[in-house]
């Protein structure tokens, strides 16, 4: 159905005029509104906001930490590609490595310390003494052996425990009449520690003569072996000054003989002498090794003995 053109007209005027006239007549758009006004309006606008529950701050979470870097081993200093352990032998014998003196003193330290490594003392002990006795090591090698033996040497047991196949050697001394109690306790004892510092290679017993001739606090001492006729050693003079010195000036003393001895009748390496300062017992098991030993307690003896 068409609407005619008059009509369409007269909706025109009459519709807009007709919202004027009901709603919008009375309104002032020109006026602004006054401060109460506006206040009113603020708090309807803030009434029909909805209003969010405030919640209480909470703590940052925490962060964990950066993970460290994990930690890279040192790695273990290196070892000459020509040294090995090779096939180990049950039960070596005091001369073991002793094939291998001339390749010298450093191959013979980095085998030890290869063995040592490996948690094969016995062996590690025995390249250790080769360094000493059949090379001409440097002080600072020389030093290094010694402080591995002292090391190591405790953690074996001795190497010959049945006396009855001990070398026997015989401590002697001839001494002034005054000196009858303090000599024989000092020898006593310097005749457990040589044994001690031989790892029972050698059975040593103690013999004491008076002299009514000596000077007073005179001392005479040397070693023989335990045959009747048996090769002797050197004699050591010296006079006691301090009785409570005596122990010690005695093994300093056979520290001395037994080097000389060995000087004899060792074609290797001589036995270095011992520091000012150091113990005599220490300069007797570390300076002098235990195949040194059996060569000393052999040579004393006619005919040598066996082990």
């Amino acid at each position: 159905m068409r609407v005619s053109l008059p009509l369409s007209v007269l909706l025109a005027l009459v519709v807009p005029l007709g919202i004027w006239w009901l709603c919008i007549r009375k309104l002032d758009f020109l006026t602004p509104p006054t401060e109460a006004r506006l206040a009113v309006i603020r708090q309807k606008t803030e009434a029909s906001l909805p209003h969010p529950e405030i919640q209480p701050p909470q703590a940052a979470p925490k962060v964990a930490p950066p993970m460290a870097a994990p930690s890279i081993p040192s790695p273990p200093p290196p070892v000459d590609p020509g040294v090995e352990i090779g096939e180990l032998k049950p039960n070596p014998g005091l001369d073991t490595y002793a094939e291998l003196a001339p390749k010298g003193a450093r191959y013979l330290i980095e085998l030890a310390s290869l063995l040592e490594t490996s948690g094969e003392f016995a062996h590690s002990v025995l390249a250790w003494e080769r360094v000493l006795d059949s090379t001409t090591p440097e002080p600072s090698q020389a030093n290094t052996a010694r402080a591995a033996i002292q090391r190591l040497r405790p953690k074996l047991p001795a190497w010959n425990s049945n006396p009855a196949k001990a070398i026997p050697i015989v401590l002697r001394a001839s001494i002034a009449s005054d000196l009858d109690k303090s000599i024989k306790l000092a020898l006593e004892q310097a005749a457990k520690d040589l044994q001690r510092a031989s790892s029972g290679i050698l059975k040593v017993t103690t013999k004491i003569t008076t002299n009514r001739k000596s000077a007073p606090a005179a001392v005479d001492l040397w070693l023989t072996g335990g045959a009747p006729k048996s090769p002797v050693t050197e004699t050591l003079s010296f006079t006691v000054t301090k009785p409570k010195n005596l122990p010690t000036d005695v093994l300093r003393k056979l520290f001395r003989l037994t080097s000389k001895q060995l000087g004899k009748v060792r074609p290797l390496a001589p036995i270095p002498p011992a520091a000012a300062n150091e113990p005599p017992l220490n300069a007797l098991e570390t300076r002098i090794t235990r195949l040194c030993w059996q060569q000393f307690g052999r040579s004393l003896n006619t005919p040598p003995a066996t082990r």
